[in-house]
């Protein structure tokens, strides 16, 4: 299909990417001084995290604008709980139809983030005996896990107040918090309706999607970084960029992060286009291509840079922790592949 965005996407894709970059670091010491609640209330006051909330039942924005939003700042590294609060815990939350609830975060005036079992990757099921982690809950108070009910399941809201330390994730941008103990039936308090299978299959497939183009913005970004520094480094007295084996290797990383990204044009059309099945198909498809390649992408751009891309004190490698972690987060490329499998050959 031929991916074309609006006139008003358009306009959503350049006002997104002028606050990511105003909202984003240039090098990680930058992590520790950028005023992180200046740029949440920016998204909050250019309506970028009311595009799940419902006014007449359909979303006020579709899956291609969260993914637009979700690659600029994932180009500009944003370090805000925009996935965590503004899409999934939105979304969870106004598919149980608690929508005052999903009107404060879209307001900017509460944070909510998601609670995944002990590997990431999965929305965590609760009460259970297993460690649990909050992700991208930055300036949270508390966050949102599933608890099984007879038919489906209900939507749980845990303090984080109590009960979780931070934890040391690979993300130098996303916050990480990681339960003491198994959390007790006791702390789980309901909010909305119980959701079908039908809704967490709604859920999953914008989850996946928007995770996805956040990590294509990480890759187009590194990769644009690394083709500008080949323009500037003179090495045996010639730039870079004149030797064969930089020019194949950032033409390689951008063909597959321009593979991923058309994965996930798809999937972010289907999640409001198609029916729950097939948009996590093609969600997962998004997710499975882009955690084969991010990796690979991110470090050949450090390697581009040399010495100094193997440094702390550079830009180079925030791009590939986030992408690594983005990578993870709800199922990495085994986990999708099995799934797409099981679809494709037994119909299930």
């Amino acid at each position: 299909m031929l991916a074309l965005l609006s006139d008003e996407q358009q306009m959503l894709k350049e006002v997104a990417a002028q606050l990511a970059g105003s909202a984003g670091p240039a090098n990680p010491g930058d992590l520790h001084t950028l005023d992180r609640d200046a740029a949440w209330r920016s998204l909050a006051q250019s309506g970028l995290l009311a595009l799940r909330t419902r006014d007449d039942g359909r979303p006020a924005g579709s899956g291609v604008e969260v993914a637009v939003v979700a690659e600029a700042l994932g180009a500009g590294l944003v370090p805000v709980p925009y996935l965590g609060s503004a899409v999934l815990a939105t979304e969870l939350l106004a598919l149980a139809g608690a929508h005052d609830e999903a009107e404060a975060l879209a307001e900017g005036a509460a944070r909510t983030g998601v609670l995944l079992d002990r590997d990431l990757s999965a929305l965590a099921v609760l009460p259970g005996d297993q460690i649990v982690y909050g992700w991208d809950v930055d300036g949270a108070a508390d966050a949102l896990a599933l608890t099984a009910v007879p038919g489906g399941h209900q939507v749980v809201r845990v303090s984080l107040a109590t009960g979780f330390t931070a934890a040391n994730g690979a993300d130098l941008t996303r916050t990480l918090l990681r339960s003491d103990g198994p959390i007790d039936a006791a702390a789980l308090t309901p909010v909305g309706g119980p959701l079908s299978d039908e809704h967490l299959r709604r859920w999953e497939a914008l989850a996946l999607t928007a995770l996805s183009a956040d990590t294509v913005g990480v890759m187009r970004s590194a990769v644009d970084r690394a083709v500008a520094y080949t323009k500037e480094r003179v090495q045996y007295g010639v730039l870079i960029g004149s030797f064969q084996a930089v020019q194949h290797m950032c033409a390689e990383a951008y063909v597959q992060a321009e593979g991923a990204a058309s994965a996930v044009n798809y999937a972010a059309w289907a999640v409001d286009e198609l029916d729950p099945d097939e948009a996590l198909l093609a969600a997962r498809t998004a997710k499975a291509q882009c955690a084969t390649v991010a990796r690979e992408v991110t470090e050949t751009v450090m390697q581009v840079f040399g010495g100094i891309g193997q440094t702390y004190e550079h830009i180079a490698h925030v791009h590939t922790r986030r992408a690594l972690t983005n990578r993870q987060v709800l199922g990495d490329e085994g986990v999708h592949l099995l799934r797409i499998a099981d679809v494709r050959l037994t119909g299930e």
